[in-house]
């Protein structure tokens, strides 16, 4: 119950924030969006589990905390899940115009992990690029106890790499679109007892609905069978930007928020109600 108090003050503070434009958002910073700047495919550098195509600005570092409750039908028990969570803390950083870094540690399996993300090709109507394109490189290592047998467990079949190609196009200031192949490489996977090779398509789109509010669609299915016992990760999200802070909403079928987690472990079906809440917070500071 505390939980929901603390998310509901905070609600109310952020949206006595947010009468501002649009426009205000993105020159936050003293950056001019129409001029030095390509214009928001997403409002955020992650959709609901996957990466979008956007990095922090050159000089922002960006704080978030994820928050991702248990199943729906764990019951009144558990509060329908408020009782049982997993938390992702995480920091951005735009190093450049084109290139970022960040780091991040999530409670599941008690995972550390790190990334580098580049903008290849940016979205601008004047030089002909009709999409933008971005490849993000992500290592993580799960440091959780007793899970691996002795002969695996070493650094090596610890570790886990991830390749992310994204391909995007906004369309209009209400759409976006954004496709995304990604390459899972696990030296050793406990569930399978094997090395695991993972290839998933992801599709993701964005509707914005008033100036300050989004709402975020994302389904990666797998398209090889790599003998993994899981479901495609299917999610709704519901961005809320008040001014330095972008506030997230989503339900989806996976409680993991590292990219291995729901990549590869991710079991719940929408049709059973099994049902994730969650939500992340994200805050810019100006270095």
């Amino acid at each position: 119950m505390r939980t929901i108090a603390a998310l509901t003050l905070f609600f109310a503070s952020t949206m006595l924030a947010a009468q501002i434009t649009d426009d205000m958002f993105d020159q936050l910073g003293g950056w001019d969006d129409t001029t030095s700047l390509p214009p928001k495919t997403f409002r955020s550098t992650r959709v609901v589990n996957m990466q979008s195509v956007e990095n922090p600005y050159p000089g922002e570092l960006v704080f978030t905390v994820g928050h991702r409750f248990g199943n729906f039908r764990s019951g009144f028990y558990n509060m329908f899940g408020l009782d049982i969570a997993t938390i992702r803390l995480g920091l951005d950083y735009g190093i450049n115009s084109w290139l970022a870094a960040g780091a991040g540690r999530s409670t599941y399996q008690k995972t550390w992990d790190s990334y580098l993300k580049a903008r290849m090709i940016t979205q601008d109507g004047d030089s002909g690029y009709p999409f933008s394109l971005s490849y993000y490189l992500s290592a993580s290592i799960s440091t959780i106890r007793y899970v691996y047998p002795e002969e695996h467990d070493n650094l090596g079949d610890r570790m886990s790499y991830i390749h992310n190609l994204m391909l995007a196009r906004k369309f209009s200031d209400r759409f976006s679109l954004q496709v995304s192949p990604m390459w899972l490489r696990s030296s050793y996977l406990p569930e399978t007892n094997a090395p695991v090779n993972h290839i998933s398509l992801g599709t993701a789109v964005r509707i914005r609905l008033t100036p300050m509010t989004h709402l975020n669609l994302e389904y990666i299915p797998s398209i090889i069978d790599d003998g993994v016992n899981r479901v495609n990760p299917v999610s709704a999200g519901f961005d809320i930007e008040t001014g330095g802070h972008v506030f997230q909403l989503f339900l989806s079928n996976t409680q993991g928020i590292s990219d291995k987690a729901w990549l590869v472990n991710t079991t719940g079906q929408w049709q059973n109600g099994d049902i994730f809440f969650g939500f992340t917070i994200t805050r810019v500071f100006y270095l």
